[in-house]
């Protein structure tokens, strides 16, 4: 083969940073040989470089003979998050793990493959399936019951002048089913705690008619130690609305790990960590008969959070009554970044303000600290002692949760395409 074809090739390749294996693989048969010293030859003449295990092109190589176009990452991400841009950073107190790419496909070849063409399928606050259904024309009927009023705004313009596709702004804790109608078809993938599976899980069950399918991604068996009672209560639960279990499939859905989680095993001082370990099993019920179970109560399902997103990172502030002079911010954990996602960590119930990169505190005078947070968004100056604090605040957080994005996003590059064959 053509020396020069072949570096060119190899350098054209690595404008992306490819393990070596990838390397073997996409080299159509290339003696492996052959490619490590056609590596070595092009590290030589900087056009390349080694970096954790990956042969990356360098930023400023130029080559008359290697004419590459420059990747764009956020393209890459896009690629295999699904949606990536769409939507905002997940905040930890939605619990919110969003779909891989492989995992919107899935779904959405199971929803063509068990409905027919005059079906009519709901997705219960899955943006990304619903925008994954738009894009490759699905002949159904969808409609999305989301509250989220920046993602609503965006599937709007997404879905301008098609009629098939449909949104609902509601909240799915409160939302009367009778507005919604009855689908063949519902999916959802809520958050796995039993209080807000049971929130769902009512409301497909008074939303699906006789003889549809209910969807809803589950934990797998090694998540939680109580997952035995625990999954054999939902089923009880998914009895009382009328639908059976028809089938189960484990480990189909995959989940990319958001910015928070990434900040909180980095805190705990875990490295190696791939961005897709989590994964959910996909179970499917079928609607036997109707009933009219009571809907259960949605007082420990979601808090109500005040949310002030200062330079694309959101801060969540429960408020309280409680006021003391003068304002003050307590840390409650080192770094500030609470090292666990888990909700029954118990230093959550400390917290009474929260970032997007899970960094927790508590604040003595709440409303205080959202007024001034306020002010601090739209640019106004501090004059006092406690405006200063709040200024100080904003700038230390949005300065670190800034920086440490950026380091997510390569991670999150990186890591993919040591997994990509």
């Amino acid at each position: 083969m053509n020396k020069i074809f072949i570096d060119k090739k190899i350098a054209r390749l690595c404008t992306q940073p490819r393990t070596f294996d990838f390397l073997c693989k996409n080299m159509d048969g290339l003696d492996p040989i052959k490619i490590w010293s056609s590596l070595k030859e092009l590290e030589a003449l900087r056009v390349i470089h080694l970096k954790d295990d990956l042969w990356v092109m360098n930023d400023k190589a130029k080559n008359p003979t290697l004419d590459f176009d420059m990747h764009d990452p956020l393209l890459y991400l896009k690629k295999y998050m699904g949606y990536f841009e769409f939507l905002k950073t997940p905040h930890p107190l939605d619990f919110e793990w969003r779909n891989s790419t492989a995992s919107l496909n899935y779904l959405n070849t199971i929803v063509q493959d068990l409905n027919s063409i005059s079906d009519s399928i709901l997705y219960l606050g899955m943006p990304t399936l619903f925008a994954t259904s738009f894009l490759k024309d699905l002949p159904h009927k969808v409609t999305l019951v989301e509250r989220n009023k920046p993602i609503i705004e965006g599937l709007q313009r997404l879905v301008a002048g098609n009629d098939r596709f449909t949104i609902r702004a509601a909240d799915i804790f409160k939302v009367n089913p009778r507005k919604i109608g009855k689908h063949h078809c519902v999916i959802m993938d809520p958050p796995w705690y039993s209080p807000i599976f049971k929130q769902f899980m009512w409301l497909a069950g008074q939303s699906v008619e006789i003889g549809g399918i209910v969807g809803i991604s589950l934990p797998p068996l090694s998540t939680k130690d109580d997952i035995l009672d625990e999954r054999m209560h939902w089923i009880k639960f998914c009895h009382e609305q009328g639908l059976c279990l028809e089938y189960l499939r484990p480990r189909q859905l995959h989940y990319a790990m958001p910015f928070f989680e990434f900040n909180a095993l980095r805190s705990a001082g875990i490295k190696g960590f791939p961005p897709f370990w989590r994964k959910g099993d996909l179970a499917i019920f079928r609607k036997i008969c109707d009933r009219n179970p009571t809907r259960p109560s949605n007082d420990t399902a979601i808090s109500e959070w005040v949310e002030i997103e200062i330079d694309n990172v959101r801060i969540r502030i429960i408020e309280s009554n409680d006021q003391k002079s003068p304002l003050s911010i307590q840390h409650i954990v080192k770094t500030d970044i609470l090292p666990t996602v888990s909700k029954s960590d118990p230093r959550r119930q400390d917290a009474n303000v929260w970032t997007s990169g899970n960094r927790i505190f508590k604040v003595n005078d709440t409303a205080s600290f959202v007024k001034l947070l306020k002010e601090v968004k739209i640019g106004k100056k501090y004059h006092n002692k406690e405006e200063k604090i709040v200024s100080d605040f904003v700038e230390q957080i949005t300065s670190l949760e800034k920086k440490e994005f950026e380091e997510y996003l390569q991670w999150l590059y990186y890591e993919m395409e040591r997994q990509i064959d």
